[in-house]
């Protein structure tokens, strides 16, 4: 008998001590619950008497009472000036069946004990609101929901102060940062949809340097104690590499003409040249903040370099950058450096990679283009396909500020090696910066910032003296017309038919107005360049069809 009660006691205080167990486990998870927050969107959206309860008898904070908020796993941004945080919705993606994460910072063990730990509520509208709040505080911010990525720079306050920075972020030399960039893109396929990585940074850009919302360069880096050691990315989908740029559309209108007009040189002529050479980058919009302050709409892009060239041993790299009409030149012009070193070089053109004895090179080649009456020995100095690409492009998109009579300005030109060359060599080419196309026109004394929206007509015709193509028609080249007017039809029935062209201004109305970005940079930057919100991107759309419809009359007519 006493055998059989010791067992019972044995197996009661067994039993009394899982279920002691069990209650502190459940009460772990309680307060690791409670400490850690997690809501499921569909689940915290309330209405306006929801609100109205949850506000009452509680101090109201100024500033978001957590601001280390994640949905999924994307941590939200931020803007304290604004008192506003950023969401980028994955695409295709529902986000009512995400959850939200809160902080741990505010939540004590006391606090989770006492139930007076941090909630969140979703207020729905026109204009959503986040609402965090406990028994005794609550805070309200706005809840902004962008369908592009962001990306956050971070820039350490000591040196904001040592800098003497505003908001403007006027950073001329190459400053130690950080960045953190959440690609929400459809067909992202990596593990982890943010990078973090240490940068530098400095901006870029010419007449549009002053403006208040500046374009940069950054550079990824393994280490942000040494900025010499670099590292490569593979962002958003595009190449993978160390350097980036962050494009600044301020004086364009749409903020489309870049990025619509460099992804359509792209898609041209990429790899359409003997050596298969990109001779193109692309872009990406995203939008862009500093410190966790909002800062615009921009568009992320791999420059064009050494590698859109495949610049090999022996090949080199210019880029020009003024109207100096060096392209005619005689001869080179001497350049003395301060060590009393010099170089023969020609004007206007500055060594990307490669050696300052491809002067000679490219000199000669120019020369055969501008001089030569024999149509051989100017197909000899040249890549045909790129050139007709090259010719083509500048025509349709009206680049003013790329090639103007015989004036050539913004151009990339890699001396490729080639069996066919002339001594074994041949020019490919690039355009670049292409704010100034499909009708905006700088125009002294008239426009904002210099742009004058729409001065040219869709009628316009480029006046274009200085091109391969041009060459070889004052030449008399027999085939030449041909071949552009071959390349032209081709290019018509795919990346410049119709449907192509207004399926990509589509898209790109959707990331530039849809997103709710080209509104919110116009609020951060009023002075800036900015059609009228509400037509977003339907004259454009009618301009560049009109264009094309024009240019389809001007081809045959050749």
């Amino acid at each position: 008998m006493k055998k059989q009660l010791f067992k019972l006691n044995t197996l009661i205080s067994s039993i009394i001590l899982i279920l002691l167990g069990l209650a502190v486990v459940s009460c772990v998870i309680v307060l690791d619950n409670r400490m850690n927050p997690e809501f499921e969107l569909s689940e915290i959206v309330i209405d306006e008497t929801n609100y109205e309860n949850i506000v009452a008898g509680k101090e109201t904070s100024k500033v978001a009472l957590s601001t280390d908020v994640y949905i999924g796993d994307e941590k939200l941004i931020y803007d304290q000036v604004d008192n506003t945080f950023y969401y980028s919705i994955v695409d295709g993606e529902d986000e009512s069946d995400e959850y939200m994460t809160l902080s741990t910072e505010r939540n004590s063990v006391k606090d989770a004990i006492s139930g007076n730990y941090l909630k969140a509520a979703l207020l729905d509208g026109d204009e959503p609101q986040l609402i965090i709040y406990n028994k005794n505080q609550v805070s309200v911010s706005s809840f902004v929901t962008t369908t592009l990525p962001v990306m956050n720079i971070n820039i350490s306050a000591e040196t904001v102060s040592e800098l003497g920075l505003d908001e403007t972020y006027a950073i001329e030399e190459y400053t130690a940062a950080s960045m953190s960039l959440y690609d929400n893109r459809s067909d992202f396929d990596d593990a982890v949809r943010t990078t973090d990585s240490d940068i530098k940074i400095h901006m870029r850009g010419g007449t549009t340097i002053n403006a208040p919302q500046k374009s940069y360069r950054i550079t990824l880096l393994n280490n942000g104690d040494d900025m010499d050691k670099t590292k490569k990315e593979k962002l958003l989908g595009m190449r993978s590499d160390d350097d980036w740029i962050l494009f600044s559309a301020y004086s364009d209108y749409e903020k489309i003409r870049t990025v619509f007009s460099m992804n359509l040189w792209e898609q041209m002529a990429s790899k359409d040249n003997e050596w298969q050479a990109e001779v193109s980058n692309q872009y990406q919009y995203i939008e862009l903040f500093f410190n966790g302050r909002y800062h615009g709409l921009y568009a992320l892009a791999t420059p064009i370099d050494n590698k859109s060239f495949d610049i090999k041993d022996g090949e080199t790299l210019f880029k020009k950058k003024d109207w100096s009409g060096s392209e005619f030149s005689q001869d080179l012009e001497y350049v003395e450096y301060e060590d009393g070193s010099g170089v023969e070089m020609l004007p206007g053109y500055s060594i990307k990679d490669g050696d300052a004895a491809a002067y000679e090179t490219l000199h000669e080649l120019y020369y055969n283009l501008a001089y030569s009456k024999d149509s051989e020995l100017i197909r000899s100095s040249c890549d045909v396909e790129n050139s007709i690409d090259l010719w083509l492009f500048y025509k349709i998109t009206q680049a003013v500020d790329n090639v103007y009579g015989t004036n050539v300005k913004n151009l990339y030109v890699g001396t490729k090696e080639s069996a066919t060359g002339v001594d074994g060599y041949k020019l490919l080419f690039s355009p670049w910066d292409m704010d100034q196309t499909w009708g905006n026109r700088f125009v002294d004394g008239q426009g904002s910032h210099g742009i004058t929206s729409y001065y040219n007509a869709t009628d316009y015709d480029l006046p274009m003296e200085w091109s391969p193509v041009y060459f070889l028609q004052q030449c008399g080249d027999e085939e030449i017309i041909e071949q552009v007017q071959q390349r032209y039809q081709e290019l018509r029935e795919s990346v410049l038919s119709d449907e192509s062209l207004t399926q990509a201004i589509a898209d790109y109305e959707v990331d530039i107005y849809d997103s709710g970005a080209f509104e919110r940079t116009m609020n951060r930057w009023p002075d800036g360049n900015y059609y009228d919100p509400a037509v977003k991107l339907d004259d454009f759309e009618s301009f560049v069809l009109q264009r094309m419809k024009y240019m389809d009359g001007y081809i045959e007519s050749l």
